[in-house]
């Protein structure tokens, strides 16, 4: 899988990045969470649990000790790349379908299916944008943009699932 980690946006690639999740291994039930992490660095590169593999496609710069305008301007180059991948991503499987994890921000004591609490636990807070690719089966393709708080990076995330992701309550 490649793993796309700069602070350049570089959309073929990350296009790239997605088709390998689609068309590699996804664990099966009965197989513990791993998070795979950069020996060197710490920073995290993929989990991979029962069912679904979720792993950053585009970290953006450390926040800490920007303001405004430069704050906004880092938010809105996140939700930028967000919308160029799902463009593309529109153009070759149709119309994605927004997944909202609000209700698990508004009632943290839920329970929280797996994926949703790898979601969280990488601070990916944003709201899934869902395709059902034609040429992956079963699978299902989310796309993510999160940070856990006004000091750090942006991150886009690719989850890709073995079936449907489960609904949350409105």
């Amino acid at each position: 899988m490649t793993v796309v980690r700069s602070l350049a946006f570089d959309a073929p690639r990350a296009l790239r990045a997605i088709a390998a999740l689609l068309t590699g291994p996804i664990p099966s039930a009965g197989n513990p969470t791993l998070i795979d992490a950069d020996p060197h660095t710490g920073e995290w590169l993929a989990t991979r649990a029962a069912g679904f593999v979720l792993a950053p496609l585009w970290e953006g710069p450390d926040l800490t000790g920007l303001r405004d305008p430069e704050w906004t301007e880092q938010l809105e180059a996140g939700d930028r790349h967000l919308a160029t991948l799902a463009g593309k991503l529109d153009e070759q499987w149709g119309p994605h379908r927004v997944l909202t994890i609000d209700y698990l921000i508004r009632n943290p004591q839920a329970d929280r299916p797996p994926v949703y609490g790898a979601l969280l636990r990488q601070d990916l807070y944003g709201d899934l944008h869902v395709w059902v690719p034609d040429q992956a089966g079963d699978r299902r393709l989310a796309l993510v943009l999160g940070h856990s708080d006004g000091d750090q990076p942006l991150t886009l995330a690719a989850l890709v699932a073995a079936g449907p992701l489960p609904e949350l309550p409105v």
